[in-house]
């Protein structure tokens, strides 16, 4: 459980770092280097989540498409990758509880932009 066993190229790192920059997932954006450092549970500190609903879906088709563990919320906590805005770490839970939200909510335009997206970026490898 010690990382999202991802194994992501260059193509789809720059991809990924895209797709959350044009969501506004984290602040400040993010750059390639700090992408792979995510999945690879490498960070220096915590990212601090904008929205952690588009986050938890992203990471949620991730796993659906096999490019990282299904057990993603665990690895994430177990390794304090996130924080919210007001520096809260952000848990276990709290991940669960907004993947739930956003996969049962009902498709926004947004969502199927994502899946399509990540649909590509699976074709990159």
């Amino acid at each position: 459980m010690g990382t999202f066993l991802a194994s992501l190229n260059h193509k789809q790192l720059t991809a990924l770092t895209e797709l959350f920059n044009g969501q506004r997932v984290f602040q400040p954006e993010v750059d390639t280097n700090t992408v792979a450092a995510l999945f690879m549970c490498r960070l220096k500190e915590p990212l601090v989540v904008c929205n952690a609903r588009t986050l938890c879906y992203i990471f949620h088709i991730l796993s659906e498409e096999r490019l990282i563990t299904p057990i993603w919320q665990a690895v994430a906590a177990k390794n304090k990758c996130f924080v919210s805005l007001k520096g809260k770490p952000i848990n276990r839970n709290t991940l669960s509880s907004a993947k739930y939200c956003v996969v049962t909510s009902g498709s926004p335009f947004r969502t199927y932009l994502i899946k399509d997206y990540i649909g590509i970026l699976k074709n990159t490898k």
